[in-house]
């Protein structure tokens, strides 16, 4: 029993959770300060709205590199940088009222260099640190820290608004400690690759084959237009929901929107089971039927409780979607999982930022009076999630190379 239970939770495995919820936390700090940020740096909303900006373009960037140095330097040496750089943005965001918005907003910036270096490392650690039998079930622990920290770090921001630097303190103790906790305890995850070129050519050279891949490049696909459609729906929900016809008060639209996130915290260990159990396709094509069904409840509801329905609906299926898919960012090529991971998220999270500004016009000028520009936004996001069923059918039928070792290792007889 001991023996099984330290397939989810030793010592590598406890401190890799501890990190992912670390990651996260400051990330969506912002959505809840932006009045305090107002005030404190005599600025206007849309200065301040500039901090999600100043995050997500460094992050998206950077993460097509953190992977493959990490395959090549090693996983733990990348993320010790990476937390380093990162808790000392958080340090500098922590002393930016004693200056200005511009110093705040540049140290966000250094965060999000920081978190590139960490985000797509920790997958690819799992991907070290399991076996593909069980992968699925740490994937969910991880997804449910990971959504845990997005979910906790504007409530602990909103608990703290009155002296809100002390939040980014706190989380760059943190930071250091993940660092510290990583650099003693993981020791080597993956054995450095010795290289025979400089390390800027190896990447490129890395991150070009990955992309020769077909079957990467289709589940990279797979991830941008998902989080196109999810990420277009939630941009624009809280604005549908305050306009008539429903008039929704703030605490109505604040939980309609945390529901999802409640929900997943609780179900991704089952969805990682599942993932196991029943194999990445199936439970992929399970959380595209989930997801569509709570697409159309979203398109036809009209008061609070359908939205709620539609949103915890549209968590659990989007959940079911993504684990499958990441835990084959780290499965189709074993040698290179962090160059792997690094294309699928850069991509998928291109799709993140991208989603408000490219739906923005069918927002706010494709819609009559039959139909509105949010509805409209609901049935795009029904056909791109349709468009992935045929790229998961293709890497679907790809064959996993642990699988196939896994599966000669059982047929070898035993001497």
């Amino acid at each position: 029993m001991s023996g099984a239970w330290s397939r989810y939770a030793n010592a590598k495995l406890l401190v890799l959770y501890f990190a992912g919820f670390v990651g996260p936390l400051s990330a969506n700090t912002v959505l809840a300060l932006v009045p305090t940020l107002k005030s404190t740096f005599n600025t206007d909303v849309g200065t301040v709205l500039l901090a999600i900006t100043a995050l997500m373009v460094p992050f998206a960037f950077f993460q097509l590199f953190s992977g493959t140095l990490s395959d090549v330097y090693g996983r733990r040496k990348v993320l010790a940088a990476g937390f380093l750089i990162y808790g000392v943005g958080l340090t500098i965001i922590g002393f930016s009222p004693r200056f200005s918005i511009w110093v705040f907003l540049g140290a966000r910036f250094i965060c999000g260099i920081g978190y590139a270096f960490i985000g797509p490392v920790l997958p690819a650690c799992i991907g070290d640190l399991t076996k593909i039998e069980y992968r699925g079930k740490v994937m969910g622990i991880y997804s449910s820290v990971l959504t845990t920290g997005i979910a906790v770090g504007p409530l602990f921001a909103g608990f703290f608004a009155n002296e809100w630097w002390y939040i980014y303190f706190m989380i760059a103790g943190m930071a250091f400690l993940s660092m510290i906790l990583i650099w003693f305890v993981f020791g080597t995850i993956n054995t450095p690759r010795n290289i025979t070129m400089p390390i800027f050519s190896q990447v490129f050279m890395d991150l070009k084959e990955v992309c020769s891949v077909r079957s990467v490049m289709a589940l990279s696909a797979a991830g941008f237009l998902g989080y196109v459609g999810f990420i277009g729906v939630q941009s624009f929900l809280s604005d549908t929901l305050s306009l008539p016809p429903f008039y929704l008060d703030s605490v109505s639209i604040g939980l309609i929107l945390s529901v999802g996130g409640a929900v997943v915290i609780f179900f991704a260990p089952l969805c990682g089971y599942l993932t196991d159990r029943l194999g990445r396709e199936r439970v992929a094509y399970l959380g595209i039927v989930l997801s569509i069904l709570s697409l159309f409840l979203l398109f036809l509801s009209e008061e609070f409780t359908g939205f709620m329905i539609s949103m915890a609906l549209n968590g659990i299926g989007s959940n079911l979607l993504w684990l499958p898919l990441n835990a084959l960012s780290v499965e189709l090529i074993p040698k290179q999982r962090g160059a792997t991971s690094s294309i699928y998220n850069s991509i998928r999270f291109s799709g993140y930022a991208l989603a408000p500004y490219i739906l923005t016009p069918v927002y706010e000028d494709w819609g009559t009076s039959m139909i509105s520009g949010f509805q409209i936004i609901i049935l795009i996001a029904i056909i791109m999630v349709i468009i992935i069923v045929p790229l998961i059918r293709y890497v679907g039928k790809q064959k996993l190379p642990e699988m196939c070792l896994e599966k000669l290792e059982k047929a070898t007889p035993k001497n």
